[in-house]
């Protein structure tokens, strides 16, 4: 299995949020680590494809994801930092 991004961009209006961005995955577990608005977000959303890529090809196994569909996504384990499935209600978190 392989996961290849190759000269992925993304804009939201005049900001650049990715240019140019290539790489391959090889079979494993990655975490994706930087600063605030590196580009996280929206490289796994693209991943995801919750939103539109501007340029670009994301790939697996030599297909692109879009084409894939659902047979991409039953592979692909994303958990974001803020998950939104669990109503937590009048719950105070304390110090």
């Amino acid at each position: 299995m392989e996961l290849k991004i190759e000269h992925l961009t993304k804009c939201y209006g005049d900001l650049v949020a990715l240019r140019d961005l290539s790489i391959t995955f090889a079979p494993g577990i990655y975490g994706i680590l930087g600063a605030n608005g590196a580009g996280k977000s929206t490289l796994m959303n693209l991943l995801t494809d919750n939103i539109k890529r501007d340029g670009g090809s994301i790939r697996f196994n030599g297909e692109d994801i879009l084409k894939l569909g659902n047979r991409f996504r039953a592979v692909l384990g994303y958990m974001p930092q803020q998950q939104g499935i669990y109503d937590h209600g009048d719950i105070q978190q304390k110090c």
